[in-house]
């Protein structure tokens, strides 16, 4: 790699940076959408290969069955999952705040916002539909914390971004869902402040059971949207 190169990339690495940083300085953030972020970091090279079925014209198994559990809405309200979701369709994601791994949270929040605006364009879906964003990282990602993501990425649909009273809490939401988390810890045993986590969305139908786990190769806005439809018109 030659130096001019280097440059180049460590450039829009610290743009990027400053744009993505929800908390920074107005005089420091780059005025960018949130949406375009995957496509900074080439997240479009994940896009499906394929053409996509229509909407409607397959079947989506019931995957799992979890149960509801206590969550914290962004305004610091105690909620339950289901509580927020209702009788609706939804997208789950985990994510923490501060992960700054190209194919890990920033990806799934970039697809969500692009999920989101779908959503909020179709009367059908944004009757039918909610987003709702957990933190797995409650030590850090207050509700304060989740507040400020998410005027970060304007919602136009029913979005919402949560987090637990503590791990206690998240525990049990985290194995209901088979969603992966460890702390990386130094060789003292001190927490590095990173977690180790499997990416995960999570398609939820009324009855709340899992219809499908999207991962970072299957994970595109137009494909859960055709799956949201797909669910609707079952």
């Amino acid at each position: 790699m030659t130096r001019r190169t280097l440059a180049i990339l460590l450039f829009v690495w610290c743009r990027l940076a400053s744009a993505a940083d929800p908390i920074a300085p107005k005089e420091r953030r780059e005025a960018i959408d949130a949406s375009q972020l995957g496509y900074v970091f080439g997240f479009s090279t994940f896009r499906p290969q394929y053409e996509l079925p229509p909407a409607g014209s397959y079947r989506l198994p019931v995957i799992a069955r979890p149960s509801d559990h206590p969550v914290l809405d962004s305004d610091g309200t105690p909620k339950t999952l289901f509580g927020l979701k209702g009788k609706r369709l939804a997208v789950v994601n985990f994510i923490y705040t501060s992960c700054n791994e190209a194919t890990g949270c920033p990806f799934s929040r970039s697809v969500l916002e692009r999920v989101d605006r779908a959503v909020a364009a179709d009367p059908r879906l944004a009757s039918q539909v909610t987003l709702i964003t957990l933190s797995f990282d409650p030590q850090r990602d207050d509700a304060e914390r989740m507040a400020t993501i998410r005027r970060f990425h304007h919602p136009r649909s029913d979005w919402h971004f949560v987090t637990t009273s503590g791990e206690q809490e998240l525990g049990p939401i985290l194995d209901d869902f088979d969603q992966p988390v460890a702390k990386l810890r130094f060789r003292d045993g001190q927490w590095s402040g990173v977690f180790r986590h499997v990416l995960k969305v999570f398609l939820l139908d009324p009855q709340s059971r899992i219809r499908n786990v999207y991962s970072v190769g299957f994970l595109d806005a137009d494909l859960v949207v055709d799956d949201l439809r797909t669910l609707i018109a079952e």
